[in-house]
């Protein structure tokens, strides 16, 4: 998982807290590695505030002054502990003497406790508390939910702060690849689904100055009219982040379409933002599945659009009225859905008009696939068309930076 926020205030906190739980020996360069957490977070009130916390366990301990706690209940956590743990290690026993036929029955009961305790963690987000069973993580991996990371997030959203720094550092002996001193990314195994639930978005990066989603298919980009429409990738963000603009989009996702949404942060990245999008500065890359064969390799659509005054939101191809908007694609592959054969194509926009893939691949090659407006949507079928890829400038350094999201079709 890449950086979801900026590391360089929390970094520097991590770096002087270590060093003084050193100097009092509750840290050692020499002991066992373990990762450890900053988070720098905004309270409602004003200022700063810096948290810290551990994966796992620290010397065995759950609960170690001056780091959050856990997820989870820690005395609900010993109660079941207690409740299974000498029955556990009692088959554990008979199966070293060679009773192999109590295995499963050792599995199944350590299943039960692991399902207990996982009952027990309860999330927090700027909408509510959740589970993991209300999130639809019914099997999580692992240490799901007890990552540095994870403790300092749920921390600071249920106190109501803005997270505003985090870092996480391996502390310790190298192990696993991990190297001490070295600060990691959220992972994407562990943290990845849980941080979703946290921020209602699924952040693919984020600084000072952006943040980068993956948009799901059916959210609005933007607030639409009415409080029916209120829900989208702004408000959500806003609900975290609230001191950053008040729009902070410089470009859209139509609604049905999921991928790469860039957001700025503040005034000035919103603006040099909109001045890339405006003057066709970045570079955008779609993925789509189209309804039918598509013969040729590739190609280049030139068709002229409008909006559809008579019929909104449709846009219609208009060669006397309509805006320039040109599209090159190419041909993925084919593939067999049941008797439908479809063929994938990546789109690479020249222009940003309303709709223009969609109108684009239904007039000169196929609709896509789901799409509602300019072709056919099945029962349950979303429309599958997907940003995958955003090229810009940062608006700060300059440099080029590509965000990518998998095809989820």
């Amino acid at each position: 998982m890449d950086q979801i926020l900026p590391s360089a205030k929390a970094r520097k906190a991590l770096e002087e807290r270590i060093g003084k739980l050193e100097e009092e020996g509750i840290l050692s360069p020499g002991r066992e590695g373990i990762m450890l957490g900053a988070l720098v977070a905004r309270p409602k009130g004003g200022g700063e505030v810096v948290s810290y916390a551990f994966s796992g366990a620290l010397d065995g301990r759950l609960l170690v002054d001056g780091f959050v706690p856990p997820c989870f209940s820690v005395h609900a956590f010993e109660k079941i502990v207690e409740r299974y743990d000498e029955q556990i290690h009692c088959y554990s026993d008979r199966i070293e003497r060679g009773e192999r036929e109590l295995e499963p029955v050792r599995r199944a009961l350590s299943n039960e406790a692991l399902d207990q305790i996982r009952a027990t963690y309860i999330f927090h987000s700027p909408f509510g508390k959740f589970t993991f069973a209300s999130a639809g993580l019914d099997n999580p991996p692992t240490g799901m939910g007890d990552c540095a990371a994870a403790k300092l997030l749920n921390n600071c959203l249920r106190r109501g702060w803005e997270p505003v720094s985090l870092c996480e550092m391996w502390y310790g002996a190298s192990t696993g690849g991990r190297i001490s001193a070295h600060v990691y990314n959220p992972c994407d195994e562990k943290c990845r689904p849980l941080f979703r639930h946290f921020f209602a978005l699924d952040l693919i990066y984020g600084d000072e100055a952006i943040v980068v989603v993956d948009k799901e298919s059916g959210l609005l980009s933007v607030p639409g009219k009415g409080p029916e429409k209120a829900d989208c990738v702004t408000s959500r963000l806003r609900a975290t982040f609230p001191s950053i603009p008040t729009l902070p989009s410089v470009h859209r996702l139509d609604m049905d379409t999921s991928g790469v949404l860039v957001l700025a942060k503040t005034e000035e990245a919103k603006r040099c933002l909109s001045m890339q999008f405006e003057h066709r500065e970045t570079d955008k890359r779609y993925v789509a599945l189209l309804e039918g064969l598509v013969k040729d390799e590739c190609g280049v659509i030139d068709l002229p659009m409008r909006l559809d005054t008579e019929d909104r939101p449709r846009q219609v191809v208009d060669w006397e009225n309509g805006k320039k908007a040109v599209t090159e694609w190419r041909r993925l592959g084919v593939e067999m859905r049941g008797d439908r054969v479809l063929t994938r194509v990546a789109f690479h926009p020249l222009t940003g008009r309303t709709h223009q893939l969609r109108l684009h691949a239904a007039k000169a090659l196929h609709p896509i696939v789901g799409d509602r407006l300019y072709g056919r949507q099945l029962p349950g079928e979303r429309l599958c068309l997907h940003a995958e890829s955003l090229t810009i400038k940062h608006p700060v350094t300059g440099e080029a930076m590509t965000f990518t999201a998998p095809v989820p079709f």
